[in-house]
């Protein structure tokens, strides 16, 4: 029996856990950066928007993150390698954004 062969699924299971934990991850971190934001009352300011964009972003990292992990469940493995560099595209370009806005702007 090869290693293919002996794959009872669980390899699966566990990647499509671990997509779901990521999208409860990224929503709770979203909820609480956006009670930041609002309870900070930086408003439409240029400091506002990065965590403004960080919400939206993290709220599509959940989506992507559950789509996939619904795929998985299903046994569909491809198209995966687009929404990881999608994903991993969008969290740079915040992060990147975070690190200009707090370069140029004294707390």
């Amino acid at each position: 029996m090869t290693g293919a062969d002996a794959d009872t699924g669980l390899a699966r299971e566990r990647t499509a856990l671990s997509w779901r934990r990521t999208a409860i991850a990224a929503m709770a971190n979203g909820a609480l950066l956006s009670k930041v934001t609002v309870a900070g009352g930086t408003g439409w300011k240029p400091t506002g928007l990065v965590p403004l964009c960080g919400v939206v972003t993290l709220l599509l990292v959940a989506a992507a993150a559950f789509l996939r992990g619904r795929a998985l469940q299903h046994g569909r493995h491809d198209g995966a390698q687009p929404l990881i560099a999608a994903v991993s595209a969008a969290v740079a370009a915040v992060g990147l954004a975070v690190v200009v806005m707090a370069a140029t702007h004294a707390v």
